[in-house]
């Protein structure tokens, strides 16, 4: 008599066949024999009937099994829901093809074939489960890499973001968790069967999500770390191209804006900035294994570091001059406002002095005699014998000449070379430093131009071109003034506001000859930083107020680049020396005596081991053809070079980031096969 298993089988072929009575007398007496007690058996013994020949397996052979192989890539593509799409459409065109099982009703036709469907998934499960879950696996890579390609995948999107391990991590555990749970529950039966099946799966996707890019990661650089010392020295190309690649994504600037940065810096007149500038610290910092191991381009980029860092006071000098638009220093402007003066006062004074009429000196006469009390009667029969003092005697002096005390000057040509008299006498009272004589001969110098100015228009004209000049000359000093650490930027910058353009420029020049000259004084040598002092909080509010209209901007960032070509090259020249010692003795140490001399003696065991540490040592890191490549790149000024060279490297990555974000992303969806053999 049969067995349960064997009216298993035939119950299945009878329902694939379409036999519906075989098929129901078969389950009845599968009902029947699992209902009946087991002490009553309802069958003698299987020794005692004839052994029933087992049905064949149809599809065993290799057409079942590529469609077990087909089922099971469908089933991880759907999430689980093949076998169910495949019973819809059989129910579906069952009336018009023939096709499934038959059935009364589209939910009868529905269900047998879906018991079809599950009752072979699981015979192949039993007897062909190599092939499916081959198809399994590389049915669920096949989906996550559709899913990559077509910006559906998380993980694959954060990879391609340039996002770290911890936003890589956090995208591929949300995603691993998600797709899992899809996978869990299209392959569950029934609601509650179902949504148990989510949960394992969203469980066992998230742990894998998680760990997945750690995993990778460690895997990628061990394996990277492992072969780069022996693959770089005969692909230095390669390898340099992954350093620059590094060195580009650490700056977290695009090639574009570093190619930019570049033509900046060269329309600025600062050509010599290179790309490791443009990057920053990242490039600055990879310039150190280049000025620091022994490599053929060692002497080379060093030598340019220095001969830039020299012509730094001369490239400051002329920046400070541009950005001031002071070409001359202050003495020269000084001296030639002074000349251009007095050419003009002179041509407007003779021409004051030829329309002039007669002069009236009585109200300086007045003015002198308040101090020379009581008047012109006193200075002609004196009460006493007691002598003028410094002011009283320089008034005097003054006095005798515009009257003699009977007669007053009228001439307005005598007149003025009285005032040019009286204009040398307050020069030399300020210059001996009597303050007090200069302020008294200063009030009657007043009283003097305005007697002039009444006698000739042209005069006062003449007298406020003169006093407009001169102040634009005595700028010149203020700004000399102004550069002093006492004082404030608020209270120069205020001052330098309330100017005009002409006195404004004059202040210029006297603000930036100092500034120009402390630069040209200070010691020589690739170590000196002459664009440091520039940026303190006083000079930069300063700057950006005087500097030439339009010039404030460029001015500031050529400071800032000198600024940054100074770092560049004291962190690849800086510092110890201890570097620089190691490595060369690191370099010298590459050949060991100790080999030759145990190939001479015979001793070969010994040669080999130590021959086979110094190549170990000689590989650690990158070679020197590699680092040699990385610093003439680093020092490239070409933009147009510049840009080409990282766009290349730029596109490798983003191929990289591609194709890693394709493993990732499939070996994330390959846990879909796990969770399907895991699920009910």
């Amino acid at each position: 008599m049969a067995t349960l298993d064997q009216l298993s089988n035939a119950l299945i072929n009878a329902d694939r066949a379409g036999d519906v009575d075989a098929a129901r007398a078969l389950a009845a007496e599968i009902s029947r024999m699992r209902a009946a007690s087991p002490e009553t058996p309802s069958t003698l013994p299987q020794t005692q009937q004839p052994p029933e020949p087992q049905q064949a397996d149809a599809r065993d052979n290799w057409l079942g099994r590529a469609d077990t192989f087909m089922r099971g890539a469908a089933d991880t593509m759907s999430f689980g829901l093949a076998d169910e799409i495949a019973a819809s459409g059989d129910a579906l065109f069952n009336p018009l093809f023939g096709t499934g099982q038959n059935g009364g009703s589209l939910a009868e036709r529905y269900d047998r074939n879906l018991n079809a469907q599950r009752a072979t998934d699981e015979l192949d499960g039993k007897k062909r489960m190599a092939e499916r879950l081959t198809g399994q696996i590389l049915g669920a890579v096949g989906g996550g890499v559709g899913l990559a390609r077509n910006g559906l995948s998380a993980t694959t999107n954060a990879i391609k973001a340039g996002k770290g391990l911890a936003g890589v991590t956090k995208a591929s555990a949300m995603e691993g968790a998600l797709l899992g749970g899809a996978q869990g529950f299209g392959s569950g039966q029934g609601v509650e069967d179902r949504f148990r099946g989510a949960t394992t799966g969203a469980a066992i996707g998230f742990g894998a999500g998680g760990a997945l890019p750690s995993v990778t990661t460690a895997v990628a650089g061990a394996v990277k770390g492992a072969t780069a010392p022996l693959i770089a020295p005969f692909r230095p190309a390669a390898y340099t191209d992954k350093a620059l690649r590094t060195y580009l994504q650490r700056s977290g600037k695009t090639p574009e804006q570093i190619a930019d940065i570049m033509r900046s810096a060269a329309d600025d007149g600062q050509s010599m900035y290179t790309l490791a500038d443009a990057m920053g610290n990242a490039g600055q910092r990879a310039l150190v294994p280049v000025t620091r191991t022994p490599n053929d381009a060692r002497q080379e980029v060093a030598d340019f570091l220095i001969r830039r860092q020299m012509g730094q006071p001369q490239r400051l000098a002329n920046a400070l001059a541009e950005g001031f638009d002071a070409p001359q220093t202050s003495d020269r402007v000084t001296r030639g406002l002074t000349q251009a003066r007095d050419v003009e006062a002179d041509a407007l004074y003779t021409v004051a002095r030829r329309e002039a009429g007669a002069v009236n000196v009585t109200p300086v006469l007045e003015r002198i005699d308040e101090t020379l009390s009581p008047g012109a009667n006193q200075v002609v029969s004196p009460r006493d014998s007691i002598g003028y003092d410094t002011i009283e005697g320089s008034l005097a002096r003054v006095r005798r000449m515009m009257s003699d005390g009977n007669s007053q000057v009228t001439d307005f040509n005598t007149l003025f070379r009285a005032k040019l008299d009286l204009d040398d006498m307050i020069a030399r009272a300020e210059a001996q430093g009597a303050g007090n004589r200069a302020h008294y001969l200063t009030q009657v110098k007043r009283e003097v131009d305005r007697a002039l100015e009444d006698a000739s228009p042209a005069f006062r004209n003449a007298n406020d071109t003169f006093a407009s000049r001169s102040r634009v000359i005595d700028s010149v000093a203020e700004g000399q003034a102004a550069k002093s650490g006492r004082v404030r930027a608020e209270d120069s910058i205020q001052q330098f506001n309330a100017m005009t353009p002409d006195q404004q420029q004059a202040f210029r020049s006297g603000y930036v000859d100092p500034i120009i000259a402390d630069i040209e004084s200070l010691p020589m040598g690739p170590a000196t930083n002459r664009a440091r002092g520039l940026t303190t909080p006083k000079y930069e509010q300063e700057f950006q107020a005087f500097a030439a209209p339009g010039r404030a901007e460029q001015l500031g960032n050529r400071i800032g680049r000198e600024n940054r070509m100074f770092e560049t090259s004291n962190a690849a020249l800086g510092n110890s020396r201890t570097a620089d010692n190691l490595g060369d003795i690191d370099d010298m140490a590459n050949f060991d005596p100790a080999v030759l001399t145990n190939l001479l003696t015979g001793n070969w065991k010994q040669a080999a081991l130590t021959g086979a540490r110094q190549a170990f040592n000689a590989g650690k890191g990158l070679p020197p053809r590699v680092v040699e490549r990385v610093g003439r790149s680093l020092v490239e000024t070409d933009p147009n070079q510049a840009l080409a060279t990282l766009n290349r490297v730029r596109g490798q990555q983003m191929s990289r980031d591609q194709l890693r974000a394709l493993i990732v992303s499939s070996i994330l969806q390959g846990t879909n096969a796990g969770v399907a053999r895991i699920s009910p």
